[in-house]
């Protein structure tokens, strides 16, 4: 798989569907670049080899590993310091070549997905595309349309050291070149030691999603991350209702926590997010100044009052801002903040816009620096802030604008910071976290946002894939939302349903492998938004597999839409598949998505199918691309419009409306009464179906519903053309006219948190209804 040519210290990488020819290595040692070329070979092996660069008195050690199984190459290296002073470290690049890449039969429709700097829509790009992005930090993943070959090239370790993937192309040559490195960011390596630099991987093959899950396992076995078990479900508001000019803040929390509890009890909704208004002028970095206007009655008083609800508290912090209005945290952190190279502070945001700031002048609004997460005034300041926090009883966080502390992983590279013995970037932003989650304490929940994703292993429990989706603003003047609080009728628009799929979609392989997706962030349903929108934003959430804050005021939520929230409730654990992920290729967009659900009494799949366009689309799904078999036949039922599609075989294909999404249950025909789906759950029988079982010699199908007592729902069934039931008491039944099957309904109650149901069947030409064939009753669940 790996050759070294030893004349020229360069090495090849060698598999059926790639070739990567006559790479070198490199170092920079204090400022200057040491070409793997220029270095003396001390020593080679099967495991790797050594070089030497005498006049630094530099060692490198090189090892390889090969993975044969999944076709990956990982190099790993050491660095070790023979000289009697210190060298700062640069960049370690671990490949760089400008040979042609050979991928697969050709170069025409090559294209790759990326790891961005920011939270913007990630898109499957065609490397001839002009926006195509050249840069993707920790790795790129590449793939030949043309016949399906893969290719990722990146780190599975970067935690420590800024990792990049560069590539160029041209349409002569294809992808003309590659360069991976890690930056140390003139760390100094002192005399006599050693230091690793982070790991390489090569992967070819010819499935590029099966690349990305196994770079999350790689990952995984060096990153131990952290595991929360549920998907954390709870209640911001912003959407309908405005907290901080309209409304008091405390007021408005109080209502929708009592309106949780009455409209949706039982449906483990466990946490409040207070957002800003907590602060006093709504000021970031006046962490423990409250608002005492917004919340007159104090901290512990809102802690107490949702713990009588059985919820918790949790704040919005972005923990390495300094604003310019929070005069005693400037004074405090002054020669803690971060800089640029002319030593002015270094600005991560030129303008706040909530709270006080939201009702003054744009001009005279203040701007947003950034601390140096490693310097102890920021620590200090921090460890107190979150330990306060938690004697209030704070077990939530959504931390934001964490790409003010990142460095150069994100967007604001900073010129200098104050432990050296931590590398710029990653190392220091890993630290400080883990000083924020020690202080907050190992049972709160974090959830990061707008900064680095991978990065956050092993601190935080969740990230924010994608935008805003689904929130709403404040009445504030001069801003986009002005003068209403939620913006519709735009499935493109930053807080809009598409960005955020194309980025669950792009993201789903780290879901409860990193950490939870949070790929729908705020679920909001409420009228004026059309009912197909909301719809959409169902979908998203439900089939995310990860948590929800619902933005819509509960209290006074229309009843219909309020349905629609239960429908996505209680939320699965995984994640949907992207389904022929690496053909929604810019300007399109993933359309189809995928999950497998097995459980005790049966296996079945659900199939979402978006469609953000104006005009009405039809969707051909290959049976063969859900992993179904070809010949079926499949009996597909769709959710949204309550409807027996018929029996499939070859494909599914699926007719979806404008600005809509269609959502199909796929179960195998067996020639038997089959459940076809529920009205209950949009996954229809993952979450809410605790059994179901044919019995043949007595031609009944049965089962248990789980919901929260006093919910009503329906159970569909298919019975074969040569079937009839027994009692028809109860039930609404229909003849398809396509097939001439029955579709039954059964209605169920649920006046204890279970509903037993069944229906008995009998051959068509049997004899006349015997009563007590069917039954749907209801009681407390297990």
């Amino acid at each position: 798989m790996w050759t070294l040519n030893p004349r020229a210290n360069t090495l090849s990488y060698s598999h059926p569907r790639c070739t990567i020819e006559d790479w070198q290595l490199s170092l920079e040692i204090d400022g200057t670049c040491l070409s793997s070329a220029d270095a003396r070979l001390l020593a080679r092996d099967d495991q790797g080899f050594t070089l030497a660069f005498p006049a630094r008195g530099i060692e490198w050690q090189i090892t390889l590993e090969e993975q044969p199984g999944d076709g990956a190459l990982l190099v790993s290296s050491t660095l070790r310091n023979r000289s009697d002073r210190a060298v700062k470290l640069g960049k370690a690049t671990m490949l760089k070549t400008d040979q042609p890449v050979l991928l697969g039969v050709g170069h025409a429709d090559l294209v790759c997905l990326s790891l961005l700097k920011e939270l913007t829509p990630r898109r499957i790009y065609r490397l001839s595309d002009p926006e195509c992005p050249r840069v993707s930090k920790v790795k790129t993943q590449f793939s030949n349309r043309a016949d399906g070959s893969a290719l990722q090239v990146g780190f599975v370790t970067y935690l420590r050291a800024d990792t990049e993937v560069h590539h160029t192309y041209d349409a002569a040559r294809g992808l003309a070149g590659l360069e991976a490195w890690c930056d140390f960011a003139a760390w100094e390596l002192g005399p006599g030691q050693t230091t690793a630099t982070e790991t390489l991987i090569l992967a070819a093959g010819d499935d590029p999603c099966a690349q990305l899950e196994r770079w999350a396992d790689y990952v995984v076995a060096r990153h131990p991350p952290r595991r929360w078990e549920d998907a954390p479900i709870g209640w911001l508001g912003w959407a309908w209702v405005d907290p901080m000019t309209v409304e008091r803040y405390e007021d408005v929390v109080i209502r929708n926590v009592q309106a949780m509890q009455r409209r949706l009890g039982g449906f483990g909704l466990r946490y409040v997010w207070v957002s800003i208004g907590n602060l006093a002028d709504g000021v970031p970095g006046r962490w423990l100044d409250w608002n005492e206007q917004l919340f007159p009655h104090g901290p512990e008083y809102l802690v107490r009052r949702l713990a009588e609800h059985g919820i918790k508290l949790g704040f919005w912090c972005a923990p390495f801002w300094a604003c310019a209005w929070a005069e005693q945290q400037l004074g405090e952190l002054q020669e803690a903040l971060l800089r640029n190279q002319d030593g002015s502070p270094l600005v991560v945001r030129s303008e706040w816009q909530f709270g006080r700031a939201g009702q003054t002048p744009k001009a005279e609004r203040p701007a947003i620096y950034a601390l140096d997460p490693s310097h102890p005034k920021t620590l200090a300041f921090l460890r107190r802030t979150f330990e306060t926090y938690r004697r209030w009883g704070i077990r939530y966080y959504m931390l934001d604008f964490l790409h003010a502390g990142a460095g150069n992983v994100c967007s604001y590279p900073y010129a200098d910071h104050y432990d050296h013995q931590l590398v710029a970037g990653p190392e220091a932003y890993h630290a400080a976290l883990r000083v924020i989650r020690e202080a907050a304490g190992d049972d709160t929940y974090f959830l990061s946002s707008t900064g680095p994703s991978v990065h956050n292993v092993g601190i935080m429990d969740a990230i924010r894939t994608g935008n805003d989706f689904g929130e709403g603003r404040p009445l504030y003047p001069d801003s986009y939302f002005y003068p209403a609080t939620f913006v519709i009728n735009s499935g493109a628009f930053w807080t809009g349903p598409q960005p955020a799929l194309q980025n669950q979609a792009a993201a789903y392989y780290t879901h409860r492998k990193l950490y939870i997706n949070d790929s729908g962030n705020v679920l909001t349903v409420d009228k004026p938004l059309p009912l197909s929108d909301a719809q959409i934003h169902v979908t998203i959430h439900a089939m995310s597999g990860g948590p929800s804050m619902i933005g819509d005021d509960l209290d006074r939520m229309d009843e219909e839409r309020l349905r629609l929230i239960k429908q996505s409730l209680p939320r699965p654990r995984e994640v949907a598949f992207p389904v022929r992920l690496f053909d929604a290729v810019h300007p399109d967009y993933p359309r189809v998505f995928a999950r497998k659900i097995t459980k005790p009494w049966g296996t079945f799949d659900v199939v979402a199918v978006y469609n953000f366009g104006a005009e009405a689309r039809r969707e051909s799904i290959a049976l063969a691309d859900l992993h179904l078999r070809a010949d079926g036949p499949y009996l597909v039922w769709e959710f949204w419009n309550g409807e027996y599609v018929g029996r499939v075989r070859e494909q599914l294909i699926a007719d979806v409306p404008p600005r809509s999404v269609r959502v199909y249950r796929l179960v195998q025909y067996q020639g038997v009464p089959t459940l076809l789906g529920t009205d209950m759950h949009l996954l229809m029988g993952e979450m809410e179906i605790a059994d179901c079982t044919w019995d043949a010699v007595s031609g009944t199908l049965s089962g248990r519903a789980l919901r929260p007592a006093g919910e009503k729902g329906s159970v569909y069934i298919h019975v074969p053309e040569t079937l009839r039931v027994a009692d028809p008491h109860g039930c609404w039944i229909a003849k398809d006219a396509r097939d001439k099957s029955l579709i039954v309904r059964l209605a169920l109650d649920f006046p204890q948190g279970y509903a037993d149901w069944s229906l008995r069947v009998v051959p068509l030409d049997a004899a006349a209804c015997m009563p007590g064939g069917t039954h749907a009753g209801g009681g407390e669940a297990d």
